[in-house]
């Protein structure tokens, strides 16, 4: 994987525009050492300073710009330096991993510019045929993580969906480009990004629940972190199934697998203490709400058992109030053409 490592305005905004910078530069590396080849473009990077946290991505003629505050970078190294000031969340999760403050900040900054650019990848600046939905507009001022264009319609119904999913479907690729293929020598290195981007998860929930009169623009960070264990739980057997989708064997063949003891330690090792470790988190930073809305252990797990085995599962099949807003999503995903 690529590198990953209150003052005076003009320090603040010096600081905080070059951890952003360096953020914005790893997740470009990120991206060309996943597909092997440069992003398209070289996004332009604007930071305001403006204590509130939002990033929005935008397109300008035939500029692609990440135009960021220096709140956001602030906000999140606070956390950060919050966690750790935890002894109890130092115990569990710092000493465990190794990790420390600075380099978690960065770590969910990288997460957030992949997320940024998987919006202009997967051309999310326009509206889906099916609908007629139109593309939402949120200006800065009002603190939230979101993407804008240039005379984009105000909010509806259908363009709040659209942007649910268009933000889970940009996490996805995000996340699948931050964690990077499955290796069992990188288990520990995996807890720290699945933590980093859990905790950037719930600071965009805090900035678009502060502006609920404006509409909510993004999913519940439980749900964000519902699809985001999901994925882990499946790192182990991803390649496997990838290759089994490209040729002719009707199962994967074991040798491609990891062993049935490897997959439960990783489990146990690492996929359930990431889920303490965003619990731990929303403790921290006193989102009760997204704690609630994660559920126990037990609830979470069934969940993410029952939309293993039916991916269609309605949300009244599940116990957690994240599980049930994805159940709902993927089925309004379904109903679009895009």
């Amino acid at each position: 994987m690529a590198d990953l490592v209150h003052l005076c305005d003009k320090s603040v905004m010096s600081d905080a525009k070059q951890q952003l910078a360096r953020a914005l530069e790893t997740a470009l590396a990120q991206y060309a050492e996943t597909m092997g080849e440069a992003f398209p473009i070289l996004p332009a990077l604007d930071v305001a300073n403006d204590p509130d946290l939002w990033a929005v991505a935008e397109i300008d003629g035939d500029e692609f710009r990440i135009r960021v505050s220096t709140g956001t970078a602030d906000c999140t190294a606070s956390l950060w330096a919050s966690a750790f000031a935890d002894g109890e969340f130092r115990k569990s999760f710092g000493i465990a991993t190794g990790a420390d403050a600075s380099t978690m900040s960065h770590i969910s900054l990288v997460w957030l510019m992949l997320h940024e650019m998987h919006h202009f990848q997967m051309r999310h600046f326009g509206a889906p045929t099916a609908r007629q939905p139109s593309q939402a507009s949120v200006l800065k001022k009002h603190g939230l993580v979101t993407r804008t264009k240039k005379s984009a319609s105000a909010h509806s119904s259908d363009a709040t969906e659209i942007s649910l999913i268009f933000e889970m479907r940009a996490d996805h690729d995000a996340t699948e480009m931050l964690l990077d293929a499955y290796s069992s020598d990188e288990w520990l290195d995996l807890r720290t990004r699945v933590a980093a981007i859990s905790a950037m998860m719930m600071l965009i929930e805090r900035a678009d629940s502060s502006n609920q009169r404006l509409g909510i623009t993004h999913p519940k960070a439980a749900t964000r972190i519902f699809q985001l264990l999901g994925h882990v739980i499946d790192m182990p057997v991803i390649a496997a199934h990838l290759e089994l989708n490209q040729g002719t064997d009707s199962q994967p063949r074991p040798d491609n697998l990891p062993t049935q003891a490897e997959q439960e330690s990783f489990a146990a090792q690492i996929v359930i203490p990431a889920f303490f470790d965003a619990v731990s988190l929303a403790n921290i930073t006193s989102a009760q709400t997204i704690t609630d809305d994660l559920g126990s252990a037990t609830d979470f797990f069934h969940d993410v058992e029952a939309v293993k085995l039916d991916h269609s599962a309605a949300p009244n099949e599940l116990v957690t109030v994240g599980a049930q807003q994805w159940a709902d999503l993927v089925a309004l995903n379904t109903q679009i053409s895009w």
